[in-house]
């Protein structure tokens, strides 16, 4: 697998320009591999009254350089060994999540939107709401956990049309973070190249913005936590429903390895690094001793379990797949 440097991936990113990073093919049909169709990408089933679906958006490649930065070269690299991480690319899925209260349509985060020459294996939530049986129409609230482009990539293309009766919602914090004038001087600078297209984003949708402050009700059943580190303005979501609760965890804790087993390991993607670590290990500790269901969104599809106290740090257990809800 060939990919890019770090640098050159950071700039296409921040852009959504560039040649792939992973150099893998996208011609492959269902022909194939003998298969006469693919597998829907949704997952529901039931919390409480509420039904929760993951939706698939896809997956991307991450530059290995780009994770586990302040660990030592000897331990990090029997850490990638172990875990069959390859020496110049780690995979990362995309889940948004789609929340069914019986009132409104919550989707939460937008995926990487379409057609990036980055990320060719991603951009698929239309096709997966669309396999759900839900049109972009049909959504009331988005929920944007934060504002990097794999998150917010599905408004990029024509937000006000993409889904023209959704609110907005996002922390004061984070919006502010963007969409302030002197944004490029706030942000790590990987991340200042894609301001003037999100700020564009931000325009679009006008009185469609909902900014709220960290501990405010989404709707309904649904609080945002502040889990600020990856980015200033970063939130969770802690959705509840008769005696069920389930954490969104966003990117807080973006992988089931490094950030389960060391949550203590720096991320670049972190824009306070010191403060992602701290926050990853304090939500692990929550999930773990509350035993919350757990929503992460760069886990394998479909991204749902349980969080396990191991040693000094975590480990991920999916649940069992349940189709009758």
């Amino acid at each position: 697998m060939s990919v890019i440097d770090r640098r050159s991936f950071l700039k296409a990113a921040a852009a959504g320009a560039v040649a792939t990073a992973s150099g893998r093919s996208t011609d492959a049909t269902a022909a194939d591999t003998g298969a006469s169709v693919e597998a829907p990408g949704f997952y529901r089933f039931r919390l409480g009254d509420f039904h929760i679906a993951p939706l698939c958006d896809g997956m991307f490649f991450l530059p290995m350089d780009s994770i586990a930065t302040n660990a030592e070269a000897g331990e990090r690299k029997a850490y990638f060994d172990a875990h069959y991480m390859t020496a110049d690319a780690f995979p990362l899925q995309a889940n948004p999540l789609l929340i069914e209260t019986g009132e409104k349509r919550i989707l939460v985060d937008t995926g990487m939107g379409p057609n990036l020459n980055w990320a060719p294996t991603a951009g698929r939530l239309a096709k997966s709401l669309d396999e759900a049986g839900v049109t972009p129409e049909a959504i009331d609230t988005i929920v944007l956990t934060h504002c990097h482009v794999d998150h917010v990539g599905g408004l990029n293309a024509a937000a006000t049309k993409q889904f023209p009766n959704a609110e907005v919602v996002l922390s004061e914090t984070e919006l502010d973070l963007w969409n302030s004038p002197d944004a490029a001087s706030k942000l790590p600078e990987w991340a200042v190249p894609g301001v003037p297209q999100l700020q564009k984003v931000l325009a679009s949708l006008g009185d469609r913005l909902r900014p709220i402050k960290s501990g405010a009700d989404v709707a309904t059943g649904i609080a945002a936590l502040d889990t600020s580190g990856h980015t200033q303005g970063h939130i969770s979501l802690l959705v509840g429903s008769g005696d069920e609760q389930l954490l969104i965890t966003g990117d807080a804790v973006p992988s089931i390895h490094i950030a389960f087993d060391r949550p203590e390991w720096e991320i670049i993607w972190d824009h306070d690094r010191e403060k992602g670590a701290k926050t990853r290990r304090a939500l692990l500790d929550r999930a773990a001793h509350d035993r919350l269901l757990v929503a992460g969104y760069h886990y394998p599809f479909p991204g749902i379990g349980h969080v396990v106290k191991e040693g000094n740090g975590f480990r991920w257990l999916p649940v069992h797949w349940v189709w009758d809800s």
